[in-house]
């Protein structure tokens, strides 16, 4: 038989060195423990983590480092004797007396001798659980903003054909997430039968047009009651101008009056934008045709009187809280429709000379 190829021999084990040196460098604490809570040992990473010695930790134990106040230790000490293994987030005192917030991996092992022994390893998450507290926060304040004011927010992933819809949305259908179903289809079957065809009409036209639109319609909540809902909704284009997401905000108004102050804080830019493109919308109709030639839409009016402003694509995308993507194919589509070769000569064609 031929000798045994170098690649077929069994790769050789780390040896006592490279699980010293493991040890001593890791990034994360390690705390080496027996059954009744006495350290045996701590790495560098676990002095600094916990701010004390490594003789101050062996002292303590693991029932002095641990935050007593914390009721995560209880199960997450269940969990460990019943399985051998834990993993999870709990409190523990640093050598300031300040407390951080721990991910703790541990695992029991069984030395030669048959001694029981702990490696549990910490790692400081105090900054990443600071976080996700506040995010939470923040999603229950707007949950409840959305409550009071009786708004929500939706979105369309036009190519997944995927809808998903906030708190304050559910809120007002009375659904729950399992009751709903994230398709379009599924969206307009809480329509109002009458009011279905105009939904759909509306929002082929705006995907059409890559524009922003308003639509009031009625709609039919979970317990069969109907309310009135309006919805502000604007067309989100890549870079190749082809429309990728439909973004809206929905009002209940069947309670206008009721609702109107609540809401006039929410609701003052959404309206000021409204007016600006029923401005524009009744301009246009005042303005001479371009021939032969497509009329412009209200919204590429808009565009492209900031461009005889003299704004880039960048700052129209800001003033108008459009993606630049969106802006640049609303200019072509401007050159295309008043056969212009550049800006300049568009603005001149549609808007007259500058005065």
């Amino acid at each position: 038989m031929s000798a045994a190829r170098e690649s077929d021999t069994p790769a050789k084990m780390p040896g006592p060195e490279a699980y010293q040196a493991m040890y001593e460098n890791s990034p994360d604490g390690v705390l080496f423990t027996v059954p009744d809570g006495r350290v045996l040992a701590a790495n560098p990473a676990a002095c600094q983590i916990l701010r004390r010695s490594e003789a101050e930790i062996c002292a303590l134990g693991r029932q002095g480092l641990a935050d007593s106040t914390d009721e995560r230790w209880a199960p997450m000490v269940e969990e460990r004797e019943r399985t051998g293994r834990v993993r999870g987030v709990a409190r523990m005192i640093r050598g300031d007396g300040a407390t951080i917030d721990v991910e703790v991996s541990a695992r029991i092992f069984h030395e030669a001798s048959g001694e029981t022994r702990t490696c549990t390893i910490i790692r400081d998450v105090t900054d990443r659980v600071a976080m996700e507290r506040a995010l939470r926060q923040s999603r229950e304040r707007l949950t409840e903003a959305e409550r009071v004011a009786q708004i929500g927010s939706w979105e369309w992933d036009i190519p997944c054909d995927r809808v998903s819809w906030s708190d304050g949305l559910f809120h007002i259908y009375g659904l729950t997430q399992d009751e709903f179903d994230p398709t379009l289809d599924g969206g307009e079957k809480r329509v109002y039968p009458d009011d279905r065809e105009s939904v759909r009409e509306t929002l082929r036209q705006a995907v059409a047009e890559r524009s922003s639109f308003t639509l009031e319609y009625r709609a039919v909540r979970a317990d069969g009651r109907v309310r009135t809902l309006r919805n502000r909704g604007e067309v989100v284009v890549d870079e190749g101008g082809q429309p990728i997401r439909v973004v809206g905000i929905a009002q209940d108004i069947t309670d206008a009056k009721l609702a109107q102050e609540a809401l006039q804080t929410t609701s003052f830019d959404l309206e000021r934008r409204a007016i600006e493109l029923q401005k524009l919308a009744l301009r246009a109709a005042a303005e001479p045709t371009l021939g032969e030639r497509a009329p412009l839409t209200p919204r590429q009016l808009e565009v492209l009187r900031l461009v005889a402003d003299g704004l880039t694509s960048t700052q129209i995308a800001k003033r108008l809280f459009l993606a630049e993507a969106t802006v640049k194919w609303h200019v072509k589509q401007i050159l295309i429709k008043t056969a212009s070769s550049n800006r300049a000569e568009a603005v001149a064609r549609v808007l007259g000379p500058p005065r």
